[in-house]
């Protein structure tokens, strides 16, 4: 993001499961305690089919914990089995700041879930850019961002092969 320290972290995964698949583990945000790493708290504040807001706080290794609101929208593409979630800050639809947590000034990104190469299994993309906020040094929170990402992109497959009778 230009003018930011905090750079978009991208990845990118394959999945022997079809594109639904891996987005019904996306979006069951009730389900999210049993497998994203870091988790402390989601409560759903609103769901209109197509967009739900919800707020979280996360456990930040060797630093205070965050929270913050955010707005999820889904694009189903049925016909090309491509499937899209986008996210982005709500924090003024949520509860305001208590001083337990540092709000996290500005998190965005998204998931992709397609049709793999030759229409088998599936391409997973994940990117997200965050402003953590607080006074945690840029090339600290970009080394933990790094494997963050790592780690939540494994944590969805594997849970989606879990809950599809893979071990």
């Amino acid at each position: 993001m230009a003018g930011s320290p905090f750079p978009e972290f991208r990845a990118t995964a394959r999945s022997p499961l079809p594109p639904a698949a891996i987005f019904d583990t996306l979006w069951k945000h009730e389900e999210y305690f049993a497998f994203i790493p870091h988790l402390k708290r989601l409560e759903l504040l609103s769901d209109t089919g197509d967009e739900r807001v919800t707020y979280e706080q996360v456990a930040v290794p060797l630093a205070r914990d965050r929270d913050y609101t955010a707005r999820a929208r889904k694009r189903v593409d049925q016909a090309a089995q491509r499937y899209e979630i986008t996210f982005t800050s709500a924090n003024e639809a949520g509860p305001p700041p208590d001083g337990r947590y540092v709000r996290v000034s500005s998190i965005r990104g998204g998931w992709i879930v397609e049709p793999g190469i030759d229409g088998q299994g599936s391409i997973l993309r994940y990117d997200v850019q965050t402003e953590p906020g607080g006074a945690i040094p840029a090339w600290i929170a970009n080394r933990a961002q790094r494997g963050a990402v790592a780690d939540l992109v494994r944590a969805v497959l594997a849970r989606a092969l879990q809950t599809n009778g893979h071990k």
